[in-house]
């Protein structure tokens, strides 16, 4: 079944006069690079042209074009007053950190919002969204939230919200059957601008040091081992035993990056590059590789991947709700939760990789139905919509 026809029939939109005013929000943005940041500084560029919506960017850090908001940044507090409690656990100091980051930042926004009054605020976060819902009922302001479920979060953490942006089919039918009402949620991919490179091939291998006759795996995640899984990642391509095999990380540390950096030497030696690279970047990292991975067992849209499609790259990813999006045009999902299969698709994909031919056919066929255009113009859409449901 496709997304357009699971997407749900949504009420006309009232007839509005007045532009729209909308807020993004993202704590870590203009420090952290990663998805959820990464997504709405390309949201705020796609749509900041729209003579249909007046859009501010809040950041959490120093952003072009935003406005930054005063916040107990999570780095800070896991390198300082946490720093021997993230030794004990440091998955949930970590977590810990990133909330008061979000409830910090909350209480700096709310301040701004109300004195802009716009109609709709955005986020991807979801301790930040329910905080906003608490101070907005409590300020008695008016702005209704947008909730875009890009994080997997269960129906239960996002019923309260005014509507629901869900990024691919599987999380909205998870929301229809909890009960959540068709009428204030929909179906709506991120944007992605295109991303391209003038660097060719051999320049690109060229500046991270690869050889010739090196086959080059690449991940674009952060560095964990709980999500996003790099250290099964490691272990796989360890597992290959190639000596030309080479694993190519961009992304941003997280807490127990040291022990993933640890693990790596001891399995990979020099066969191992991390990199944090701005998202200009990407492109081409991607055009340096042969092969894109995402080891995560659970992903509700992965679009590192999605570029990694557009780039024509081979990509390897676990059936979950990023893969299903790509199924739809004929990509084949590898079980990716057992010890050994990526380490078999791997070395599948480098005796025989798929043609030239059927890469650009899936990349063009994924461009297509994520057009940015098409969907800057249902983003804009949606947001007045709720604005005007709201009146």
């Amino acid at each position: 079944m496709s997304e357009t026809s699971l997407k749900p029939a949504v009420n006309p939109l009232k007839a509005v006069q007045k532009v729209t005013k909308v807020a993004l929000l993202s704590c870590g943005l203009g420090r952290i690079n990663q998805g959820v940041e990464v997504s709405t500084a390309r949201l705020f560029e796609a749509i900041k042209q729209s003579p249909d919506v007046k859009v501010r960017l809040f950041s959490g850090g120093p952003f072009p074009g935003s406005t930054q908001v005063p916040n107990l940044p999570r780095d800070f507090l896991l390198s300082t007053v946490l720093k021997l409690a993230s030794l004990i656990n440091q998955r949930r100091v970590w977590e810990f950190a990133y909330g008061v980051e979000q409830v910090t930042y909350a209480l700096g926004v709310i301040v701004p919002l109300a004195q802009w009054q716009p109609q709709v605020v955005w986020t991807k976060e979801a301790p930040l969204a329910h905080v906003l819902l608490v101070l907005r009922d409590l300020l008695k302001l008016k702005f209704k939230i947008v909730f875009a479920n890009g994080c997997g979060f269960k129906p239960t953490t996002y019923k309260m919200f005014d509507y629901i942006q869900h990024l691919q089919s599987s999380s909205y039918e998870d929301a229809i059957k909890y009960g959540i009402s068709p009428d204030k949620m929909q179906i709506l991919s991120n944007v992605l601008p295109p991303l391209s490179t003038t660097v060719s091939r051999q320049a690109a291998r060229a500046s991270f040091g690869f050889r010739k006759e090196d086959w080059v795996v690449i991940s674009v995640a952060a560095w964990d081992r709980y999500r996003k899984r790099i250290d099964y990642l490691i272990e796989e391509v360890a597992a290959i035993q190639d000596e030309d095999t080479r694993l190519l990380l961009c992304g941003h540390p997280q807490p127990d990056v040291g022990y993933l950096k640890s693990l790596a030497k001891k399995r990979l030696g020099n066969k191992v590059q991390w990199h944090t690279l701005p998202k200009d970047e990407i492109p081409r990292a991607l055009a340096a590789a042969d092969v894109f991975v995402l080891a995560s067992t659970g992903e509700l849209f992965g679009g590192a991947a999605v570029e990694a499609v557009l780039a024509e790259l081979p990509v390897v990813m676990h059936p979950h709700g990023a893969s299903r999006i790509l199924s739809e045009h004929g990509f084949t999902a590898t079980d990716l939760s057992k010890p050994g299969n990526l380490a078999t698709r791997l070395t599948e994909l480098r005796k025989t990789p798929p043609d030239a031919k059927s890469l650009k056919k899936l990349a063009t066929a994924l461009k297509s139905s994520l057009s940015e255009a098409n969907l800057t113009k249902k983003f804009v859409n949606m947001i007045q919509q709720v604005a005007a449901n709201g009146e």
